[in-house]
């Protein structure tokens, strides 16, 4: 991700979209990877909605029957 964020001034407009939208979808997979191994080791929905800065029925709604 460091690469690809740092390299992103070099590309065109296309490429750097395309980048743009590689790097959401790797974010949204290792947010997701995360609050997995957060609720395994014991966080609340409350703590962990706390951490990401939104609430926790947010959380919850996007997590929760994972």
């Amino acid at each position: 991700m460091k690469t690809l964020v740092g390299s992103m001034g070099e590309m065109g407009p296309a490429e750097a979209l395309y980048a743009v939208a590689e790097l959401q979808k790797e974010v949204g997979r290792r947010e997701a990877s995360l609050v997995r191994a957060a609720r395994q080791s014991g966080l609340s929905w409350e703590a962990i909605a706390l951490c990401l800065g939104v609430s926790k029925q947010a959380v919850h709604k996007k997590y929760g029957k994972q």
